[in-house]
């Protein structure tokens, strides 16, 4: 398994998130939607949303940028 060359963390295969049974049903269904799609467009958009739920995470938790 490959490391995530920005935070280090396991790069999974389609198959293994697929297949596991602690990965919820919305995380498999958003990767196989994403699957169909040209992968440039949906990481970008996997990206833009990563970007607003650690903004709405951040407000709640009360956290500032750094």
């Amino acid at each position: 398994m490959n490391a995530h060359p920005k935070c280090g963390m396991p790069v999974r295969e389609i198959t293994e998130v697929l297949a596991d049974r602690a990965a919820s049903e919305w995380i498999k269904a958003s990767l196989e939607s994403a699957l169909l799609r040209d992968p440039v467009d949906a990481l970008n958009d996997a990206l833009l949303l990563a970007s607003v739920l650690d903004v709405q995470l951040r407000a709640k938790l009360d956290l500032q940028d750094g």
